[in-house]
């Protein structure tokens, strides 16, 4: 049994079907991705399930790249349902990290499964900033740091004549 504590795994998907959240089957459509944990030398081969919805907001979204994430590159999302083995295999043929954390619902505490990663994949951003991007920014933003008072060019003062007392950073920082 995975342990009660926010982790990250390697998982395959092993089996997918469909219903729906809410008391009576009223609430948004949602997904379930049955996952298989491999590549951990404690925990291969135990069992964790992913609830993905389809909702207003982001969570379709996040919900739709979860499955592009497994590999699927279907448009139609029936062809998942029912899924045993070997259809994720075919169907979700990709391994992908899991991000796991403890959640509790109507008074029911479990390890719930939040996003699904490509392995390594857990950075924030989408849209990364690097090499000549990233230098051009960098160049930007050079004037704004040294403004304030950022920077390994900083300098100290060689003043040798006494500061006015009144002058910011003197001994007398009362303004009156």
């Amino acid at each position: 049994m995975l342990p009660m504590i926010k982790a990250r795994y390697y998982a395959r998907a092993i089996g997918c079907y469909f219903g729906r959240a809410g008391v009576d089957g009223d609430g948004n459509a949602q997904v379930f991705v049955q996952f298989e944990v491999v590549e951990h030398p404690e925990f291969n081969d135990e069992r964790i399930t992913w609830a993905g919805t389809f909702g207003e907001g982001k969570s379709t979204g996040f919900t739709l790249a979860g499955l592009n994430n497994l590999g699927w590159r279907g448009d139609d999302l029936s062809e998942l349902d029912n899924l045993d083995a070997e259809g994720a295999a075919r169907l979700l043929p990709d391994i992908v990290e899991l991000s796991c954390d403890v959640d509790t619902y109507n008074e029911e505490t479990k390890l719930k499964v939040n996003w699904v990663n490509k392995p390594g994949g857990q950075r924030m951003t989408k849209h990364p900033l690097t090499g000549a991007g990233l230098k051009a920014f960098a160049a930007q933003m050079r004037g704004s740091i040294r403004g304030a008072g950022g920077g390994a060019q900083r300098q100290t003062s060689t003043r040798t004549e006494p500061q006015h007392p009144n002058a910011p950073g003197g001994t007398d920082d009362i303004p009156f």
